[in-house]
């Protein structure tokens, strides 16, 4: 055990370093176990990583390398680094995270990105932005960060998940700009939306089993359970949107990067007269499905088009190429 690899007596922060980095070196590369047995060590000691690598010949206390060590062990049981540091960065903001809600991802700010980019074609000063599913509250005070004259409405039906995202709207000084609703998708709104966010679950059920320890046993099942295919929370929201969308109201939805063409066919028989526009990543994986409001029918694969950007952004929306 970690736990007890790491405690022998006076040691200093170099020795228990090389120590921890053995130990979760069991279950990733080197490289990575060194960085995550630094960033461990810089929370169970309340400085900073650069405070940590300073300091390698100093010696560090039986107390602190006991708490040191347990937190070690519960990463090398594959407790995510998140939950143990209790908090991650997402679109240069930092969020609390406990295990009520799913850790704020990387491909997620793609939905950040192009909400805030769509943002600048809202023909009024006062937009209405709604995430649904708002977890942690990181799209939702991502977008009211950034956006000081929006609206911004974040629903979520668990409890517990917006007590965290309430934990952060205070913590970034966001309270009075973000509407925090308990309810099931958009039941809880009562205003039309301009722009709409959703990173809902949309791993299939069948699949659940598969999903990396550290995610199947730790993040909250119900953030990422979408069922029998993985689409339903999408299929439920879709048969909601035209109803509470402003004239030309566009809907941002994160997806699994196997989903494209069944999301963009799924979007396009629910809501036929509105423009479907699939989205690809830097890696060219399938990542979100726009869907724009009262428009004329039409499915565009971005991938594919000639004016493809770094994420898939057309010049039409005002974003050069390779930008961001």
């Amino acid at each position: 055990m970690a736990q007890d690899v790491l405690i022998f007596g006076p040691e200093t922060i170099q020795e228990v370093l090389v120590n921890a980095t053995r130990a979760l070196g069991q279950a990733m590369e080197y490289h990575e176990a060194r960085l995550q047995a630094e960033l461990l060590l810089a929370h169970t000691l309340g400085v900073s990583r650069a405070m940590v690598l300073a300091k390698l010949d100093e010696s560090i206390g039986r107390d602190v390398a006991a708490q040191y060590a347990a937190n070690v062990a519960r990463r090398a049981k594959h407790e995510p680094l998140a939950y143990i540091l209790g908090h991650q960065e997402f679109y240069g903001l930092d969020f609390l995270v406990d295990r009520r809600v799913l850790i704020p991802r990387h491909e997620t700010e793609m939905l950040a990105l192009l909400a805030l980019q769509r943002m600048q074609r809202v023909p009024h000063g006062s937009p209405v932005v709604v995430d649904v599913g708002t977890g942690s509250g990181a799209l939702a005070l991502t977008l009211a960060h950034h956006l000081p004259n929006a609206e911004v409405l974040a629903t979520e039906v668990s409890p517990d998940a917006l007590a965290v995202a309430e934990m952060n709207a205070k913590r970034l000084n966001l309270t009075g700009r973000v509407r925090l609703l308990l309810g099931d998708l958009l039941e809880p709104v009562q205003t039309n939306f301009d722009i709409l966010v959703a990173n809902l679950p949309y791993i299939p059920s069948a699949r659940f089993v598969e999903l990396a320890d550290e995610i199947r046993r730790f993040e909250p099942r119900v953030a990422l359970d979408g069922g029998l295919d993985g689409l339903s929370p999408m299929r439920s929201l879709l048969g909601q949107l035209e109803s509470h969308a402003a004239s030309g109201g566009t809907a941002f939805l994160e997806i699994s990067e196997e989903q494209g063409p069944a999301a963009v066919e799924l979007a396009e028989r629910q809501i036929p007269h509105a423009e479907v526009i699939l989205h690809h990543d830097l890696e060219g994986l399938a990542r979100v499905v726009e869907i724009r409001l009262n428009n004329r029918p039409r499915v565009v694969d971005l991938r594919s088009s000639h004016v493809v950007t770094a994420f898939g952004l057309t010049d039409e929306d005002g974003l050069p190429a390779g930008c961001c």
